[in-house]
């Protein structure tokens, strides 16, 4: 479980940080919100009841 604290993409770049490493900063964690949201959808999917098939004699 990952407190607020803990969670990297609410913290702030410095100022101090050169444009390069901070659009790298941003690109990775927009990569590993978007893989966490992939996870999440395929996880439901996965998880999620299925009508039973129809019975074939």
């Amino acid at each position: 479980m990952t407190l607020l604290s803990q969670d990297l993409s609410r913290e702030r770049i410095p100022a101090t940080v050169p444009d390069e490493v901070a659009a790298r900063v941003r690109a990775l964690r927009r990569a590993r919100r978007d893989a966490r949201t992939r996870a999440s959808r395929v996880r439901r999917v996965l998880l999620a009841p299925t009508a039973p098939a129809p019975y074939r004699d």
